[in-house]
């Protein structure tokens, strides 16, 4: 029971109530129509890890502009580490709360109990980024293996005929079928180049693990020409690694999302290329759909609910954005999100 009372309050802390962001009106025109906006009374979740990170800015930026633009409450809530059992319990504890809607961060397909549980308490949830197998109404976000394809496709492209060793560095161990999907699709493309051989390294989800195996790597095989790195973390590992072997230029890197330190590499030359996913639209889509959703506006039948019909799209492939130093000044602007509870 301790344990329990010490995981609510850890949940507690991290779910914080937003009202309002970003906003594009002048308070005043806000004031005026505050009444009229259709989702007053409405609360959302946005659940998942790791939120501390700037990879979920984007994410929330998005929940934040759809949310403000109803006028409904949001918050997001989870473990700062990845911890699935924990993400259940911000799941359930979300259920008992009564949100309107829940969007979650499908990291961990040991959750998916606790989605299951959400809708058959008449929650809705829809999946972004990552998907899960459940009963979720909906998933957004783009298709990990067509992700890792499209990397080891830019790879080959970007070799120019060079033959030699190409490493995809990701966190293998970690056992999340997305990372593997992102291995297996860029493997499969470079199996199209003739003379590329590709090697696996383990980067544990840690920037600078992936900085000291891709080194170990890079000393254990003297013809790299190329480096993939599957994650925001890894091609920031994989850069520092190819720095400190004195190596910059001479290997080409590419990597994925969108953080600054990442935007930073690809404006100064060090990454080729980073694949980027539409968090923003991703997070504003998923709660629009579910305001729509709860408040009968999707003209399908005239009562889904009852009737038991999902008139959203199972799933809808958001795709990547490919950033390269032609648009890479563009992505630097950041998204505005204030925090207003309490104020």
């Amino acid at each position: 029971m301790k344990k329990a009372s010490i995981l609510l309050v850890a949940l507690m802390v991290v779910a914080i109530l937003f009202t309002g962001c970003a906003a594009k009106a002048p308070a005043a025109a806000a004031t005026e129509t505050a009444s009229a906006l259709p989702g007053e009374g409405e609360t959302y979740v946005v659940i998942g890890s790791l939120f501390q990170l700037e990879f979920f800015d984007a994410l929330k930026a998005g929940v934040c502009d759809a949310a403000n633009s109803i006028g409904a409450k949001w918050y997001y809530a989870g473990p700062q580490e990845f911890v699935p059992d924990q993400i259940s319990q911000a799941i359930d504890q979300a259920v008992a709360n009564k949100v309107t809607g829940i969007v979650l961060h499908g990291q961990s397909p040991e959750t998916a109990a606790a989605v299951d549980n959400a809708i058959a308490a008449g929650v809705p949830v829809i999946i972004v980024n990552t998907d899960i197998p459940s009963n979720r109404l909906s998933f957004l976000g783009c298709n990990p293996y067509q992700a890792g394809y499209d990397m080891g496709e830019q790879m080959g492209k970007l070799l120019a005929g060079k033959t030699g060793t190409v490493l995809i560095s990701t966190a293998i161990s970690a056992g999340q079928p997305s990372a593997l999907e992102n291995l297996r699709g860029a493997k499969e493309a470079l199996a199209n180049y003739t003379g590329v051989k590709v090697v696996e390294v383990d980067d544990t989800a840690d920037a600078n693990v992936a900085a000291t195996n891709i080194g170990a790597a890079l000393q254990a095989n003297a013809d790299v020409v190329g480096i993939i790195g599957q994650q925001a973390y890894t091609a920031v590992g994989a850069c520092t690694a190819v720095r400190e072997a004195g190596l910059t230029g001479k290997i080409v890197v590419i990597g994925r999302d969108r953080d600054t330190a990442t935007l930073e590499l690809i404006e100064n030359g060090e990454l080729a290329a980073s694949y980027a996913q539409n968090s923003y639209v991703e997070g504003f889509i998923a709660l629009q759909w579910l305001h729509d959703y709860v408040n009968g506006d999707l003209k399908v039948i005239g009562d889904y609910i009852g009737g038991g019909v999902n008139p959203l799209p199972k799933t809808v492939d958001s795709g990547s954005i490919v950033i390269t130093k032609d648009n890479a000044a563009q992505f630097k602007e950041k998204y505005i999100w204030e925090v207003t509870a309490g104020k």
